[in-house]
Formats: C-alpha cells, structure tokens, sequence
C-alpha cells in the first residue's frame, strides 16, 4: 500500500507545480483570457423556402405513407408525419441570433463554451449562400460544430484558428454525406432559385 506524506497533501499549488513543464499555459498572469474575434449571426444557416419546396416534400411524404400503410406499418406513418412536421418548422421559423466569440481558450457558442482540447480540428464550406465554419469534437453529441461565420472575413478567421486546429483543404466527407448531396442535386425539393 502507498504512503502518502502529509507534507505533500497540505502543498500549496505553487509549491507542487514543477518548472518548465507547460504550467505557463494555466498561469493567468503570462497567458491571461484574451477574446480574438467576436461576432453574431443565426444559429444555422437559413433561406425562406418557396410554396415548390413544401408542396414536393407534402407530396414525397403522402406517398411514402401510402406504400407503407400497404405494407401495414401504421406506427411508421405517424413517424412519418412527425418528420414532416419537424421539416416544416425548422423551414418556416427563422434561427435566433447568436453571439460567437473565439478565445485563445476555445470557441463559445451562446451560452456554450467548448476548449480546444475537446475539439478535432477544422475546415470552411458554403451552404444556402452561408459560410460555415465546421469544426468535430471530441464528444458524441454534439459531435460537429457547425459555426456560421456571417459576414466575416474567411482567411482572418483560418489565422486565427489553425493556431489551435488542424486545417483541411479539403473536407472530410463521409459515404452517407456524398450519398445525399448526389441525390440532392439528381432530385432537388424546390425549383433552383435564381
């Protein structure tokens, strides 16, 4: 069984911290909280859809639920319409504004404040004219920042965060995001807009 000393339980912090082994970093003296970029903007991207988009997915769902109640899945169909619901209301309602702030800590998000060590690293892609700052964690939910970065200038933003990430030139994709984007453009839900 181990020893404890009772000199080494009742040390002070500073007494036990050892020189020269990163202890510089949590001193808030050398390396106070310091704010590096600060803006608002939407909490996801958002673009008012037009009566084509609603009237496809109406359509799409009542067929869906027509072959499926053939097959005699009534639970699958009450499902169903919960899905169309909730398409529905994040495509009706506009987003609430946000305040982002960047630190030389980690990224807060509203009232959320995520460190750099729980996150992975980072790349920038567009979506519904947005550009989006996307960013893993390390957690299962959530486990991707998707941070919008509204009117910002996107290489001011890359300085700043690959001091803390890693960068990807080129989005990491998986086989299920390709999958959809394909059909996405095979398929649109509205006309193009112009």
């Amino acid at each position: 069984m181990p020893k404890f000393h009772k000199q080494n339980l009742l040390a002070s912090p500073k007494q036990l911290e050892t020189p020269g082994v990163g202890n510089e970093l949590l001193d808030p003296v050398i390396n106070p909280l310091k704010t590096l970029l600060s803006w608002k903007a939407p909490s996801r991207p958002y673009r008012k859809k037009n009566r084509s988009y609603y009237t496809t997915v109406a359509i799409l769902l009542i067929l869906v639920s027509v072959i499926v109640f053939l097959m005699g899945e009534r639970l699958l169909i009450g499902a169903l319409f919960a899905l169309g619901f909730l398409i529905y209301v994040l495509n009706f309602t506009p987003p609430e504004e946000l305040d982002y702030k960047i630190s030389n800590q980690g990224i807060t998000i509203g009232d959320h404040f995520y460190h750099w060590a729980e996150l992975d690293s980072f790349w920038v892609s567009e979506k519904e004219g947005f550009k989006l700052l996307n960013i893993p964690t390390r957690f299962r939910f959530p486990a991707m920042l998707i941070i919008p970065l509204g009117s910002l200038d996107l290489e001011e933003v890359k300085r700043i965060v690959v001091r803390f990430l890693p960068f990807h030139e080129i989005a990491p994709r998986s086989l299920m995001e390709r999958w959809s984007e394909g059909l996405q453009k095979r398929f649109p839900l509205e006309t193009p807009h112009s």
